[in-house]
């Protein structure tokens, strides 16, 4: 047994561990109390820059101590001469190339370097480049590192020429190193800069990047990096402000204006109604939620038009004291309404377009046909599918529509986890081709979605006169948004699957709601009808709430006006 070591037992070792682990812990206290309490007195020196050397060292996060040291250089920079200054600071990026091995994502530290490269007498930027190239190279995708690489190149004056061959090099040695295709995208607007397109990138540069990017995607398909480059490059148009449409009602005294972009009206923006050349007093506006948060519809109610003959209503938008945007309407000698549509030019052009892509048509054909190959041959695929449906929906949604659809279809079945996403992306160009078809633009129009496989009902500010909507047989889980409708009087939501109508309360025409065969289990669910004014018949038969013994009662309380149907 003699000159045998002894071999402790597990108790024994997780003892001493944790001995250990407390000694450690209290010189760390004793270390960070005697550091705040030298700061409380203002004792910057170099006793603090050793101490919280010491807790940075073990814990580089520390970001309270990085902040010491700053205040400590400036301080000691007052007494040290530009030779002892440069051998400090030279000590201090040493010390933190050691806490950028401990933790090479640490904000604190490299936001610290950043301070002392600009501090110190004769920064080495050129030293700094190397230890990015070093930091990178370990791993390719620290992003800390590759903005403390834009904050050295700019600083060093480093040309975007070299920056580009750079981030080429790096996807040369692996196509899936995003943080190099996103590095790409900020310097393809510098180095080939085009005001004319919607990208500022010029048509000839982003010919050769999708010539790039497809070598990446056919070599390893199933990388997602070399797909998202893919999807920026298609690029998004730029929707312009606009007034959408102008609804003038002489008979209820209401306008309601739509637009393509939100818009706050209030301090800045303000929307003034002229009739026959002057200007009507007292006009005031408010969204579909009755507030004056951003919206896209503004409506005013109450309006003083005069009640016979014809006149000129113009409805005038003023942003800090200046028209912007002007929409004009002529009513008859018996005209009780009229609208003014402004998305004739959508005709030809989708207005969905610019959702998904601002390049050339040409340029979208033959990716098409370049992805479309690529998905024959892998054939489980997501994000080749996915991108062919994306193009397919940017170059023309109608021709493509069942193709389309079906390849949604295959998405469902192949990505599982990201099955609710492609149903709604199905409903939403469901709902962007109906809206394309036909002219909403006139008051009194029915809408007929019903058995269209829908989660969401998708842009419905762009249904302000919609009166008559059937969205039954679907998959609605929530009818948020609704409040756009506001001359919806019918509504169909039979057999979906909502479990409260929140987004409904507020609708100033709506008699008619069925809600029939949902999943409603309380009066709660129900409650927000009541702030519909003139709410005439609802159905809720068919829901769990129904069969509760005091429901005919409390619904009659709550709706002593409204024939409800529960059975």
């Amino acid at each position: 047994m003699h000159g045998r070591l002894k071999v402790k037992s597990t108790a024994e070792q997780l003892e001493a561990k944790r001995k250990e682990r407390e000694k450690k812990l209290q010189i760390y206290n004793a270390a960070t109390s005697k550091i705040f309490g030298k700061k409380r007195k203002g004792e910057l020196d170099e006793e603090l820059l050793t101490l919280t050397g010491e807790v940075l060292a073990v814990n580089p996060d520390f970001y309270s101590l990085w902040n010491f040291r700053k205040e400590t250089f400036l301080e000691l920079q007052n007494t040290k001469d530009k030779d002892a200054l440069q051998s400090m600071f030279q000590s201090e990026l040493h010390f933190l190339e050691s806490c950028l091995k401990i933790n090479p994502k640490s904000y604190g530290t490299w936001h610290h370097r950043c301070f002392v490269m600009d501090t110190m007498p004769e920064p080495d930027w050129g030293r700094e480049l190397q230890l990015c190239n070093q930091f990178l190279q370990y791993d390719e995708r620290n992003f800390h590192c590759w903005d403390y690489r834009r904050y050295v190149v700019r600083r060093a004056n480093v040309s975007p020429e070299s920056e580009f061959e750079y981030s080429m090099s790096k996807i040369s040695n692996n196509f899936s190193n995003y943080s190099s295709w996103h590095y790409r995208s900020k310097l393809l607007p510098i180095l080939f800069p085009d005001p004319s397109q919607p990208m500022g990138v010029s048509e000839s540069a982003l010919l050769k990047e999708y010539e790039l990017v497809q070598n990446g995607f056919f070599t390893d398909p199933d990388d997602q990096s070399n797909w998202f480059y893919h999807r920026w490059l298609m690029g998004r148009g730029d929707q312009k402000q606009a007034i959408n449409l102008l609804f003038v009602s002489r008979a209820e005294k209401r306008v309601l204006l739509s637009f393509a972009l939100p818009v706050q009206v209030g301090a800045e923006t303000s929307i003034v109604v002229d009739c026959d050349g002057s200007s009507l007093l007292d006009v005031v506006w408010h969204n579909q939620d009755r507030d004056d948060t951003f919206s896209t519809l503004w409506i005013s109610e109450g309006v003083d038009f005069p009640d016979a003959g014809a006149c000129a209503v113009t409805v005038k938008v003023m942003k800090r004291g200046s028209e912007t945007m002007t929409s004009s309407v002529t009513l008859g000698e018996t005209e009780d309404h009229q609208v003014a549509s402004h998305c004739s030019d959508c005709k030809t052009n989708s207005r969905f377009s610019q959702e998904l892509s601002a390049v050339k048509s040409e340029t979208l054909q033959q990716e098409l046909e370049s992805v479309s190959q690529l998905m024959e041959m892998e054939t489980d695929n997501k994000w080749a599918v996915l991108t062919v449906v994306l193009l397919m929906k940017a170059l023309d949604p109608v021709r493509h529509k069942e193709d389309i659809s079906k390849h949604l279809d295959t998405l469902i079945a192949l990505d599982l986890k990201r099955v609710n996403y492609y149903r709604d992306l199905k409903s939403k160009f469901c709902i962007e081709n109906v809206i394309e078809g036909e002219d909403f633009s006139r008051p009194g129009r029915a809408l007929k979605l019903s058995s269209s496989n829908l989660t969401k009902l998708y842009h419905p500010e762009l249904l302000p006169l919609v009166a008559d909507l059937d969205l039954s047989c679907n998959s609605l889980h929530e009818v948020r948004h609704f409040g756009y409708l506001q001359s919806l009087k019918r509504l169909n939501l039979g057999e979906n699957r909502l479990q409260t109508c929140e987004g409904l309360g507020g609708l100033p025409r709506l008699e008619l709601v069925s809600l029939k065969n949902n999943d409603i289990g309380t009066l709660e669910g129900l409650r927000p009808l009541l702030r519909c004014p003139v709410l005439k018949t609802l159905d809720v038969s068919g829901n769990p709430v129904c069969s509760s013994t005091d429901f005919v009662d409390s619904i009659q309380k709550m709706l002593p006006n409204v024939h409800v149907i529960c059975s």
